[in-house]
C-alpha cells in the first residue's frame, strides 16, 4: 500500500500553506511547453497552475490522493504512478518537484531512477525544479536519553483542530530519518474525535550529493 494513502484525507489540513505556489507560477510563466509535477500529493501545487491557465500534467503514487486532487482540479491530467520508472507518454518544458517528494525517494539508486525518468520526459532544454529542506545538524543528532516527543503543530480548522506529534530518529550510515508521526483530530467542542499514528522514512540530501546525482 502506498505510504500516503492512510494520510490522504488529513493531507490538505495538515499543508494548507500556498506561500510557495508563487514561486512555481513565476517559473511556468518563464519555461515554455507543458508542465510536470512530479509526487503531486492533492494538487497544492499543481490545481493553482492549471488555474492559471498552463496545461499540467501530476504524477502521484498514492491513488488515494489522487482521488482527492481529481475533486479539487479537474484541469489536470492526474497519473498514478511511481516517479522512478511512471511514463506519461508526454515531453514536458518543466518538470516540478517540490516539497520534499524527492526525498520519498529511500537510496541514491532510487534518486538516480528518477533522475533519469525525468530526463527522458523533458524537452531539450527543458527545467526541473527540486525543492528539498535543508536539515540543521541539530535535527540530526538525538538528543541525551534518546529520542523525544515534539508537538510540531495545531492546524485550527472550521469545526474543530488537528494536533501533530512526532518522534524521529536518524541514521547517518544510510541518511535514512525514520518517524512516527500521531494525529489528534478534535470536534468543535475540544472532544478528541480520532487518533492515528503513522510512520514514515525520508533520506536526506545535502546540496553537494545533489548536484553531483543532478550531473
Amino acid at each position: 500500500m502506498p505510504e500516503y494513502d492512510p494520510l490522504s484525507d488529513l493531507y490538505d489540513l495538515e499543508y494548507p500553506h500556498d506561500y510557495d505556489v508563487p514561486f512555481w507560477l513565476s517559473l511556468a510563466g518563464r519555461e515554455p511547453g507543458p508542465i510536470i509535477e512530479w509526487g503531486a500529493g492533492t494538487g497544492r501545487i499543481a490545481a493553482p497552475l492549471a488555474a492559471a491557465g498552463h496545461d499540467v500534467t501530476a504524477v502521484e503514487l498514492s491513488a488515494k490522493m489522487v482521488e482527492r486532487g481529481e475533486q479539487r482540479s479537474e484541469s489536470v491530467g492526474w497519473v498514478v504512478g511511481d516517479m522512478r520508472r511512471v511514463d506519461p507518454e508526454r515531453r514536458y518544458g518543466l518538470a516540478i518537484c517540490a516539497f520534499n517528494s524527492f526525498l520519498c525517494l529511500r537510496s541514491a539508486d532510487d534518486a538516480l531512477a528518477f533522475l533519469r525518468n525525468v530526463r527522458q520526459h523533458l524537452v531539450t532544454g527543458g527545467l526541473l525544479g527540486i525543492e528539498v529542506s535543508a536539515f540543521s545538524p541539530e535535527e540530526l543528532v538525538d538528543p541525551p536519553g534518546g529520542p523525544t516527543l515534539r508537538h510540531d503543530f495545531t492546524r485550527e480548522l472550521a469545526h474543530g483542530r488537528l494536533d501533530r506529534f512526532s518522534i524521529s530518529h536518524y541514521d547517518a550510515a544510510t541518511q535514512l530519518m525514520h518517524m512516527r508521526l500521531f494525529y489528534e483530530r478534535y470536534d468543535a467542542s475540544g472532544t478528541l474525535d480520532n487518533r492515528r499514528a503513522h510512520d514514515l522514512t525520508i533520506r536526506v540530501v545535502g546540496r553537494s550529493e545533489l548536484e553531483l546525482m543532478l550531473q
